[in-house]
């Protein structure tokens, strides 16, 4: 075997060095996005390499252009990176939800091959003049008039769940199952209570072990958030679980007696699951994270 390794050529199994310079221009980029800090002159380097590896990209697996059109929207938006940048900083504070949704949201409306482009801009300038016809009071009772009339649908609690304490702006969607609190799950809901009630920990008492785990979160807006548990049992590449939310900390936290000394804080985590619990004869809707 030794023999017949010593006469194979040295680069066998090895890709072409313009493939490996190729892509070694995204690898660049990418280590440079991800910096806690970012100077502006690497700005212009960071669009350069991206530059690059788009065009040895095109020209490499695009066959001269011709099938150019054919790559996904998403992957043009590696050019637009730089311009976030500049506009919300460094990727780590954006990356994941702005841009990850934005193409999910863009893609679906691009059912053409040849001109991806036209097709996106001619259903986008049909979504927004559609839109607009409500604003004509003509238009809005001729074509609405049949919709607002229809009775909304009611759906089982295993299905849809909405609270009018949230003024049914958010709904958990299936799967959905009943389950038993764990250790950590109950201190995490203590401590949950404990700031909504402005009380301690140990003053939260009576917290039953059943609870309702839900899979999905429809928002007012129509967005949809997953979770991981129900990313488990589903097979999708779209990570659409981790979140950044903007925390609102005490820092007085440990003596309830002092005045509020408030401070808003953001933090990034990923949804492990969505849980329906009552407390007190109340239901409220929480995010495990």
């Amino acid at each position: 075997m030794e023999r017949s390794r010593s006469h194979m050529p040295p680069d066998i199994g090895c890709p072409p060095l313009t493939s490996l310079l190729g892509w070694s221009r995204f690898v660049e980029a990418v280590k440079l996005c991800i910096q806690p800090l970012i100077e502006f002159e690497e700005l212009d380097l960071i669009r350069n390499l991206l530059i690059e590896f788009y065009n040895h990209y095109a020209n490499s697996y695009g066959i001269g252009g011709e099938r150019l059109p054919a790559f996904l929207i998403s992957f043009h938006y590696l050019l637009h990176v730089i311009d976030s940048i500049e506009d919300f900083s460094p990727c780590r504070e954006f990356w994941q939800f702005p841009m990850e949704r934005f193409c999910g949201m863009l893609i679906p409306l691009v059912s053409s091959r040849k001109l991806p482009y036209v097709n996106l801009f001619n259903n986008v300038l049909m979504q927004e003049r559609f839109k607009y016809l409500q604003l004509l009071p003509i238009y809005n009772e001729k074509v609405f008039s049949n919709f607002k009339e229809k009775e909304k649908k009611t759906w089982p609690v295993h299905r849809v769940y909405s609270n009018e304490l949230y003024v049914h702006k958010y709904e958990f969607y299936s799967p959905f199952v009943n389950c038993v609190l764990t250790k950590n799950e109950v201190i995490k809901l203590k401590q949950c209570y404990a700031a909504i009630f402005q009380k301690n920990t140990s003053e939260i008492i009576n917290i039953k072990e059943n609870y309702a785990k839900y899979g999905k979160l429809r928002t007012k807006d129509g967005n949809i958030i997953s979770s991981k548990w129900w990313k488990k049992e589903n097979d999708s590449s779209r990570n659409d679980f981790c979140i950044a939310i903007n925390l609102t900390v005490d820092l007085q936290e440990r003596n309830y007696h002092a005045p509020l000394n408030l401070r808003e804080e953001e933090i990034f985590g990923q949804i492990e699951y969505f849980m329906v619990y009552e407390f007190q004869n109340q239901e409220r809707m929480f995010a495990y994270i």
